[in-house]
């Protein structure tokens, strides 16, 4: 039996602690819905389905398990649910809750993300990409341009670059503050994720790779030059390393490619790198 009371939890005041900011236009639901291209085949897992109002949606066209944090939020959704069959209520935290008791093999992921814990549960999806085939998510438009930055621009930096290793990430629409209630301080982003089933470049030692990059954009306005020698490459061998990767020395971190870095790293692990 499919929800057919739209009012039920409009009462229901959002709590600042878990970071609560429904979506007010029932059109724009539908947007952020659409762009998964749900197939009846599909299972969807919802992060943080808040009043259910996403999981309406979700549920018309696939199964969905909604996992919810807030035990006042968790009474409303069981009984606004009830007797749906589509829909499974989960209380807990996404953190901490375990992809493996998914009983399909591949699912989906839809959420409107606390902005307090957007980073975590990006890295957390990209731990499951062999599971995840792709994920809609709004969150902090700050947060989106750092995932989908290019190198030379601003934004680009340690986020992008760990989680651009193992997926694609993609801007779709940008969603003023005011679209929410209550209203966020700033404005928040729809994003796609897509997990790469390889990593975009294959690092030998990830964690000389992520040593790497954090050091190198630890003083991101230094140039590469520098951040090698801080590294612990030798002074002679870093010319001969950044000629290998076709880096000049005067780049900065944030002009240096994903893939770069995977070349330096691979280079200064067998070049003295700590």
């Amino acid at each position: 039996m499919l929800e057919n009371n739209n009012k039920i939890g409009l009462s229901y005041r959002p709590k600042k602690r878990f970071g609560q900011n429904f979506m007010k236009d029932p059109s724009l639901r539908e947007f952020v819905v659409n762009l998964a291209y749900l197939v009846k085949t599909d299972t969807v897992l919802e992060i943080g389905p808040g009043r259910g109002e996403l999981t309406v949606i979700i549920a018309l066209r696939c199964p969905v398990i909604a996992v919810e944090i807030d035990r006042d939020l968790i009474a409303l959704l069981k009984e606004r649910f009830s007797g749906n069959p589509r829909v499974e209520i989960v209380e807990g935290d996404i953190l901490a809750y375990d992809f493996n008791k998914i009983a399909v093999p591949k699912f989906k992921i839809i959420g409107n993300i606390p902005y307090n814990i957007t980073t975590p549960i990006i890295f957390k999806i990209i731990e499951s990409r062999h599971r995840v085939t792709s994920a809609i998510l709004t969150v902090q438009k700050e947060v989106a341009e750092r995932l989908a930055a290019k190198p030379g621009n601003k934004d680009y930096g340690v986020l992008t670059i760990m989680a651009g290793l193992y997926a694609s990430m993609e801007i779709l629409k940008i969603i003023p503050a005011g679209a929410f209630t209550p209203a966020p301080n700033v404005d928040s982003a729809v994003i796609s994720i897509k997990p790469l089933e390889n990593p975009r470049v294959p690092v030998r030692d990830f964690e000389l790779f992520e040593k790497l990059v954090k050091g190198a954009f630890q003083q991101r306005r230094k140039n590469i030059r520098n951040a090698l020698l801080r590294f612990g490459i030798p002074k002679e061998t870093v010319p001969t390393i950044l000629a290998a990767c076709n880096i000049s020395e005067n780049a900065r971190p944030e002009d240096v490619s994903i893939e770069d870095f995977g070349r330096l790293s691979d280079l200064c692990g067998a070049g003295g790198g700590k």
